[in-house]
């Protein structure tokens, strides 16, 4: 089977000075070869006051199968979250920094559910059960990974039901290229006001993400894409058993 690695990176600045961007965030997304999709990415916040590495998987509808994030605040480890899901539950683990007991916890699933982990690169998977071509907002279902806007604590995080908004397709032009894309408005409500975010090929990774009320605008830097095929490039086992 095909596998598919897509890689890249992204910047953050204000919306009001393009002048003023600083790096945010790199990814590795891969197609699986059953289909399924995972990310993995570390992002930076500005001045290094909070560091998350994330990695985690959808199956090749976008719906969650698992997730792993470990958090780091004013430069010390916060915790670890892991996360699977199995038919209508999933299943919540916080290691603590201080060796503590693992917290094991049940939380709902269900077919309209989605988990957030707050990177960047797959913000657009949280859309997977927005229908396109229907108009007016339509409801998400996320389990966060943090109960700030910022992903700054590192606990089994909160349910929340948010709006959102097909806009259509439209071509957007970062400083990676001119990409053919989903754009979606995002009603968050008090806590970040509409964020707008456009979405793109096969593996959904967000091309823009940018929060007016805040003055932020994340925008893709960097892509590039590899293709492993489903051929035999040369006997790799059989050379390797012939040098023993």
């Amino acid at each position: 089977m095909t596998v598919r690695l897509t890689t890249g990176g992204y910047t953050v600045g204000p919306i009001s000075d393009p002048s003023v961007r600083v790096q945010w965030e790199k990814f590795v997304v891969t197609q699986n070869p059953d289909g399924s999709h995972t990310a993995q990415t570390t992002t930076r916040f500005p001045a290094g006051t909070i560091v998350r590495q994330v990695m985690q998987t959808v199956d090749r509808n976008f719906m969650p199968v698992d997730g792993f994030a470990r958090l780091f605040v004013g430069g010390e480890y916060q915790g670890t979250l892991i996360r699977r899901v199995v038919g209508n539950s999933v299943t919540s683990l916080v290691m603590s920094p201080n060796g503590s007991p693992i917290e094991q916890t049940e939380l709902a699933g269900g077919p309209d559910v989605v988990l957030g982990y707050h990177p960047t690169t797959v913000e657009g998977w949280k859309f997977a059960k927005c229908k396109k071509g229907v108009s007016g907002p339509q409801s998400v279902r996320i389990l966060s990974s943090s109960p700030t806007w910022n992903g700054g604590q590192m606990t089994h995080g909160r349910e929340v039901t948010m709006s959102v908004e097909h806009a259509g397709e439209e071509m957007i032009t970062t400083p990676a290229g001119s990409f053919k894309a989903d754009h979606y408005l995002w009603h968050t409500g008090a806590i970040d006001g509409d964020i707008e975010v456009w979405t793109f090929g096969p593996d959904r990774i967000c091309a823009r993400v940018q929060h007016k009320s805040r003055d932020v605008v994340y925008d893709l830097a960097l892509h590039h894409v590899i293709e492993f095929g489903d051929s035999f490039e040369f006997d790799y086992y059989g050379q390797a058993s012939a040098k023993k």
